[in-house]
Order: C-alpha cells, then sequence, then structure tokens
C-alpha cells in the first residue's frame, strides 16, 4: 500500500529538481523562473530558503513548508493540538544497532532501505521503503517492532509522526539513524527524481551516496543500546 505522506513538500522538491533552468539560459527566463519557484511557509506565506523546517499536518498527512517563527510556534511539545507536529532537526548515526540479516530478510521487504516511524493516528509503528514510484508501506508486525525496540532502546525516543528510524544496507553498508521524517522523504524524491531502467542507472546511486554522506556529516553518534529515558527528547512516547 502507497503511504498517503508523499506530501505537497515532496512534489515541491521533485518541480524544483526537474524543471532547473541552466545557467546559460536568458536572464528573463532565469528570473522568471526563480520567482515562480520560490518557496513560501504554508502558514503564513513568508518566503522560505533551503533548508527550511517543516511540520506534520497530522490531519492529511502531509508536510508543510514553515518559516522559522512558525516552526518555533510549534516545537513545545502538545502546541500544534490535533493538527500540526513540528518536525525537529536532530540526527543520531546510531551506534552497536541490534538487526541482524535474520532479522532484515524477515521484514520480506524488495529494497535495502527502509524507514520506521510511529503513526499516533493507527497507534503503531508503520514500515515504508522508497522506490521509484514513491514511498511503499509494508505489513510491520506490532511484536517484530517490540523486538526491535527492547534490543535498541533508543528507539523509544522516537518522536511520533515526525522522526524515523532510517536503514541503509545497500552494499556493504550497515548504517542506523535518527532523522527526521523529511529527512526520508528527501531519499524518496531523490530516487523519484534520477531512478533509470529496471536498476536506477549509475545517476541515482551517486545521488544516494552523497545523501548518506552528508547524512554523516551533521549527525551525532549515539548508543543504539543506552538508556532510554536518557536518550528521550521532549514529546517523545512514554
Amino acid at each position: 500500500m502507497e503511504r498517503r505522506i508523499t506530501t505537497n513538500a515532496l512534489r515541491r522538491y521533485l518541480t524544483r529538481r526537474q524543471n532547473t533552468i541552466p545557467q546559460d539560459a536568458p536572464q528573463d527566463a532565469r528570473g522568471a523562473d526563480a520567482t515562480a519557484a520560490v518557496e513560501r511557509c504554508d502558514l503564513c506565506g513568508t518566503p522560505v530558503t533551503d533548508g527550511h523546517r517543516h511540520l506534520v499536518d497530522l490531519s492529511s498527512r502531509e508536510l508543510r513548508c514553515a518559516c522559522r517563527p512558525c516552526a518555533t510556534l510549534f516545537d513545545r511539545p502538545g502546541a500544534g493540538g490535533r493538527q500540526y507536529r513540528a518536525v525537529p532537526d536532530r540526527r543520531w548515526h546510531l551506534r552497536g544497532f541490534a538487526l541482524d540479516d535474520a532479522a532484515w530478510d524477515a521484514l520480506r521487504i524488495p529494497v535495502r532501505m527502509a524507514f520506521f516511524s510511529h503513526d499516533s493516528a493507527a497507534r503503531r509503528a508503520v514500515l515504508l521503503y522508497p522506490s521509484p514510484g514513491g514511498a511503499v508501506e509494508s505489513p510491520l508486525a506490532r511484536t517484530t517492532w517490540a523486538r526491535l525496540e527492547a534490543a535498541n532502546p533508543v528507539l523509544g525516543g522516537l518522536t511520533p509522526d515526525v522522526e524515523a528510524l532510517l536503514v541503509d544496507r545497500t552494499g556493504d553498508a550497515r548504517d542506523h539513524w535518527i532523522v527526521p521524517i523529511d529527512d526520508c522523504y528527501a531519499l524518496v524524491g531523490l530516487i523519484r527524481t534520477h531512478w533509470k531502467g529496471l536498476a536506477g542507472g549509475p545517476d541515482v546511486w551517486r545521488e544516494i551516496a552523497a545523501f548518506f554522506a552528508e547524512l554523516r556529516r551533521g549527525a551525532a553518534t549515539m548508543d543504539a543500546r543506552g538508556a532510554r529515558d536518557g536518550n528521550r527528547p521532549e514529546g517523545a512516547r512514554p
């Protein structure tokens, strides 16, 4: 089942990548394109820059672009009520994560990347993986997630709806991350944008490698089996 959170923000990401005008285009064309491509805060309409924050609209399961003042309004737990939740900006590379090959194979997904998050509306953890057509949801038994969480107490600190466990097992990689949910959909977006043919082509794999290299540069390191209470941010599940 394809997950309905591929979102306005992701669609704008794809449009921006696909409609880039070459640097040697006439000045008026570049100017018109720049004007049309300006992104705005979905709450107040203020223009936002690259790297702006997002909110999750809990009623529609969509990401909303947010300027800094609007995002700050929703940083406090409960500030968005039942409507919005601010996407945090912490990124952790998890050391000592317990997920062996047998447990991974038991998930029965066709690719070597996936992300897990808590869906507050469904009251359960969900598993999705990127594909050339978008993010696809795969069944995840509650017992499977419970075992994973018990083996890796850091997962008890995942903030529902807005953070994810991101797993990269492409090639020789065995990397596990806690990331903002919009990072996962940026990865989905670049795969949709660059995928060609049956195997994706060299361009998409270069983009994927660059994505994870940048993620590693910006992430702190956290022990996946550390104390649950010490790893829980404000707003995480009790």
